[in-house]
């Protein structure tokens, strides 16, 4: 049965220095309520749903200018109407926008870890690429580590470790759809390593431009852990459609204007994007660090052949120096939480307006007056 909810109204929002364009706004409202609400732009009319849950009311402002200020009316509880619809099966669950698939998220079966493939961004183009041949571990999108006390969970080779999904829920509704992951990351005899949850959010958005935003948090629940200086890591990870690979004219760009392998790859940077042409469309994947991530802004382990990962931990390899290490230690009962954002765009790093998305994120339109 669907709560009342006691949220109070107006909301008054103001953009900040920054154009905006469907910036995602949260501001708190009862702990309890689930509820899906219509806010009413009290100068134009302009309505738009808002979603609840967990004592977060989240929603999407389609256009703000620079300075700009929009005060909100809060309506009465409202049914959900479309939206985003993640449909669970026993393996795996599809995530649709509109009716179309967007990703589909498999965490059990025959699997080292869970990953999200096909991953379909403008016009429905596949970005991405599953188990190349040169490497098969490369599963489209994944969260991977090669060196947790001492063992692999990144690769797939004899005697790696895997990562074992023990709950999955998922959450739908007109602003997003959510899936929660929970789960262990465990030594090939099955020991426990460390505890892994994992938000995966898929936003309510025109096809032109798609946002997910992945939280993972890890616990070191079992034991203390030592998570290794390696570049076989991804905090988050891609391996990027093969046509969009720099071999075949596609692109890699830094927010701080680095081009390729050679000014992106081992450097530090609060954004990388990935463009390239795929079926005749340039389209293109950037990942964003979120500036309470830890040892932002990250390093990136993003090659010309088609992977792309935020990896703040291979500094021996991004040094090219021994002495430089980005081993890290999680005493017993420690947590680790990183926030991470994917903006699946059409055009090139500066048409899909990459920097002022990034900006979107991290710096997001901010509540005036709270309800």
């Amino acid at each position: 049965m669907q709560r009342t909810c006691q949220c109070h109204s107006p909301i008054e929002i103001t953009a900040g220095p920054h154009d905006r364009e469907n910036a995602v706004v949260s501001v708190s409202c009862e702990p309890d309520c689930t509820g899906i609400h219509t806010l009413t732009d009290q100068a134009t009319d302009e309505e738009i749903p808002a979603q609840c849950a967990e004592g977060e009311m989240t929603f999407i402002i389609p256009q703000m200018a620079a300075g700009e200020v929009k005060r909100y009316q809060v309506g009465p509880p409202a049914e959900a109407e479309g939206g985003v619809v993640i449909q669970r099966q026993d393996t795996h669950c599809d995530v649709k926008i509109g009716g179309e698939l967007l990703t589909r998220y498999v965490f059990g079966g025959d699997i080292a870890r869970p990953y999200c493939y096909p991953l379909h961004g403008p016009g429905g183009v596949e970005l991405t690429n599953f188990a190349p041949g040169d490497h098969v571990h490369h599963k489209s999108l994944y969260i991977a580590h090669g060196s947790v006390n001492g063992y692999d969970n990144w690769s797939e080779e004899e005697r790696h470790g895997r990562t074992v999904i023990e709950e999955c829920r998922v959450t739908q509704g007109p602003v997003y759809g959510e899936i929660l992951a929970v789960g262990d990351w465990v030594t090939p005899k099955d020991d426990k390593l460390l505890r892994e949850e994992t938000r995966w959010r898929f936003y309510n958005l025109p096809d032109s431009g798609r946002l997910i935003d992945v939280i993972t948090t890890w616990t070191a629940a079992y034991q203390g852990v030592l998570l290794g200086d390696t570049k076989e890591a991804g905090t988050i990870a891609v391996r990027v459609n093969e046509q969009m690979e720099v071999s075949n004219g596609g692109q890699i760009v830094n927010a701080h204007g680095g081009i390729n392998d050679d000014e992106c790859w081992g450097k530090r940077a609060p954004w990388v994007d990935y463009f390239g042409i795929v079926d005749g469309q340039q389209v293109g994947l950037a990942i964003f660090d979120h500036p309470g991530n830890f040892r932002h802004p990250t390093w990136w382990h993003v090659r010309g052949y088609g992977l792309f990962t935020a990896n703040c931990w291979g500094l021996h390899d991004f040094a090219g120096d021994f002495s430089v290490r980005g081993d890290h230690t999680m005493p017993q009962g420690d947590m680790l939480q990183f926030n991470f954002r994917l903006y699946l765009h059409a055009g090139d790093t500066e048409a899909a307006q990459v920097a002022a998305r990034y900006l979107d994120y991290a710096f997001p339109p901010q509540v005036v007056a709270e309800p």
